[in-house]
């Protein structure tokens, strides 16, 4: 095992946290319907519309919380991959372990949950499209290949660096 390598670390996060807005902004996309219908009639909380987008209660205390549960689900394919990766690499455990609880932090910080990378980028995808549903989708594919790509050059330049030493 090679020690710690903080160049790959923080390039390691970076991709993580492309990777999880990619995978929330495409479950955005999915319930993107709702998202809008919700925003547009916020008022009519107690009403028969709010039964039809939703029918039971559980539907409504539930609606955000399986939404957002995709950013645990995202973080966790990410740290799955990274442990892969770093372990193929033959990079420190400790990489992967650094990674996670700054990903911890984050979640705990609501960094995802507030969008704070999406509303960076939010005039290059209101460029793109009027329609919320394909914003999400084009914003979700774009964070999500970034991400791998990110992760993945943070894994090449690891092997690239032990090519010219040999």
């Amino acid at each position: 095992m090679k020690e710690l390598n903080f160049k790959v670390i923080l390039l390691q996060i970076l991709g993580m946290i492309f990777l999880i807005n990619g995978i929330l902004q495409l479950r955005f996309y999915t319930v993107s319907g709702k998202i809008i219908w919700a925003e547009q009639h916020s008022q009519y909380h107690n009403s028969q519309y709010w039964n039809k987008l939703l029918p039971s209660k559980e539907g409504i205390l539930n609606f955000w919380p399986n939404v957002y549960v995709w950013i645990f689900l995202g973080s966790l394919i990410g740290i799955i991959i990274l442990a892969f990766l770093n372990w193929k690499s033959k990079l420190s455990s400790l990489n992967t372990i650094l990674v996670a609880m700054v990903l911890y932090i984050l979640l705990r910080l609501k960094f995802f949950r507030r969008e704070i990378v999406s509303q960076i980028f939010r005039p290059v995808r209101d460029l793109c499209s009027d329609d919320f549903g394909i914003q999400c989708l084009i914003e979700g594919i774009v964070f999500t290949f970034i991400g791998v790509t990110i992760i993945y050059l943070s894994i090449i330049q690891i092997y690239l660096n032990s090519k010219k030493l040999n």
